[in-house]
C-alpha cells in the first residue's frame, strides 16, 4: 500500500514546520506523487493521489484559493501545502476555504516561505520511491507465498527482512474488488494491527500479523453503515483462520477465497471460515469427488424424477428434513397444501424405500443436500 499522507505529515512536520489547517479527518490517505503546480488550468493533467504544493503566485483574486482547491478536490488529490510568506498568508485563508476543505476531508497545510520547495520535493520523492520498492519486494514475497507454498525459502527471506517473523499470528481476508478501498485501509489502520494490503488475481488480499479478530469483523461487518463509504465499498470480505506461521498462510488464503465465494453466494457482507460448520470438514477433504458421489448415492432418484415431472420432490425433502418432519411447517414454507406434501412424501417414502424414522436417515439425506450446497459454491 502506498505512504500515507498522515504518516508523511507526522514525520516531518517539524522539519518542514507544517501547519495543519483544516481537513485532518482526510489525513489517511495514500500519496502516489507529488506535484508542484500554480495554475488552476492545469489541475486537468492530474490523475488522483497527488500531494499538491503551490505559493499561489497566481492568485488573480480573493476566491482564487476556494476555486483552486475545489479543482483539486475534483480531480481526487490527496492535499495541499500551501507555502506561505510570499504571495499567500496563513491570515488569508477564508473561513470558506476551511470549511470547504473540513466538510470533503481535503488536508489543508502551510509552510513558511524560508522552507525551500526543492528541500521537501525531494525528500517527499524519495519517501515515495523508497515506499514503491519495498511495496513491490512486499507484494511479490506474499504473493509467492500464496501462491506457491512449496518453495517458501526466497519468500521467507525477503519477509524476515521487512520485519515479517515466520513464526507469528497470522490471518489473511479477501474482498471480492480489486481495488482497495482509502476508507477501509483508514478504518483498518485504526485497529493498529499490523498489515499489508496488495492485489491478486483480481481480488484484493489484507494480511494482518497477531490481529486482533474480532475488531477486524466488527469493521468489515459495519464497513458500509455509511451512506459516504458505500460506493467505495466492495460487495463482500471472505477471512480464513487465524495461523501460528508464515509457513502455513497459505492455507489462510485458500480458506477466505473460499468463505469469500460463501458471501457472494448468499450475498454477506462477510464470511468467516470458522462460521462455515460442516462446510470447514467439506473443504478439508482432499478428493472433492468422494462428496459428489455421496449427495448422488441419496439424491439421485429424486433429482430423477424431478426431472421428468417436475415433481419439487427435493425441495420437499429438504424442507421436511429442516422442520423436523413437519408437514405443516413444509407446507407453510412452501406454500402448498398439506395433502399436496403428503403425497409427495409417500412418493418420496417409495422411490427411497425408506421410511424416514432413524436418526441416521435424516442425517445422511440432509448431509448430502449439504454437500450438493457446498459444490455449488
Amino acid at each position: 500500500m502506498s505512504i500515507m499522507l498522515a504518516d508523511l505529515f507526522h514525520s516531518t512536520q517539524n522539519t518542514y514546520q507544517l501547519q495543519l489547517i483544516a481537513g485532518e479527518a482526510g489525513l489517511n490517505r495514500p500519496i502516489h506523487w507529488v506535484q508542484f503546480t500554480e495554475d488552476i488550468a492545469t489541475t486537468d493533467f492530474l490523475r488522483g493521489g497527488e500531494l499538491i504544493i503551490t505559493t499561489g503566485m497566481s492568485a488573480d483574486s480573493n476566491t482564487w484559493l476556494f476555486d483552486f482547491i475545489t479543482r483539486l478536490i475534483h480531480q481526487k488529490t490527496c492535499g495541499l501545502i500551501l507555502n506561505t510568506g510570499r504571495y499567500h498568508f496563513a491570515d488569508d485563508i477564508s473561513e470558506a476555504v476551511i470549511t470547504l476543505c473540513t466538510q470533503c476531508q481535503f488536508p489543508l497545510l502551510t509552510m513558511p516561505w524560508k522552507i525551500h520547495l526543492a528541500t521537501i520535493m525531494q525528500d517527499y520523492c524519495n519517501r515515495i520511491f523508497m515506499q514503491s520498492y519495498q511495496e513491490d519486494r512486499t507484494t511479490m514475497a506474499f504473493s509467492r507465498l500464496l501462491l506457491h507454498p512449496d518453495e517458501p525459502e526466497s519468500s521467507l527471506d525477503t519477509l524476515n527482512s521487512l520485519g515479517y517473523e515466520t513464526n507469528s499470528s497470522y490471518l489473511v481476508i479477501v474482498g471480492e474488488s480489486p481495488e482497495i478501498p482509502p476508507r477501509l485501509i483508514e478504518r483498518l489502520r485504526q485497529i493498529g494491527t499490523r498489515s499489508y494490503f496488495f492485489s491478486l488475481r483480481e481480488a484484493f488480499v489484507q494480511i494482518f500479523q497477531n490481529p486482533d479478530v474480532t475488531a477486524l469483523m466488527e469493521v468489515l461487518s459495519s464497513f458500509d453503515a455509511s451512506p459516504q463509504s458505500r460506493p467505495e465499498a466492495p460487495v463482500c470480505f471472505g477471512s480464513g483462520t487465524l495461523t501460528d506461521s508464515l509457513l502455513t498462510l497459505n492455507t489462510s488464503y485458500q480458506q477466505s477465497l473460499f468463505a469469500l465465494g460463501v458471501a457472494q453466494k448468499q450475498h454477506l457482507r462477510q464470511v468467516s471460515f470458522n462460521d462455515l460448520g460442516l462446510f470447514k470438514v467439506f473443504f478439508a477433504l482432499p478428493d472433492q469427488a468422494i462428496l459428489a458421489t455421496m449427495a448422488a448415492e441419496s439424491l439421485s432418484l429424486l433429482e430423477a424424477q424431478d426431472a421428468r415431472s417436475q415433481s419439487n420432490l427435493s425441495e420437499t425433502l429438504r424442507l421436511y428434513l429442516e422442520h423436523d418432519g413437519s408437514i405443516q411447517a413444509v407446507a407453510d414454507a412452501s406454500f402448498t397444501h398439506r395433502n399436496t406434501i403428503n403425497y409427495r412424501m409417500k412418493k418420496i417414502r417409495q422411490l427411497l424405500k425408506t421410511d424416514l424414522l432413524t436418526m441416521e436417515e435424516k442425517f445422511n439425506l440432509l448431509l448430502a443436500f449439504k454437500i450438493k450446497d457446498y459444490l455449488a459454491l
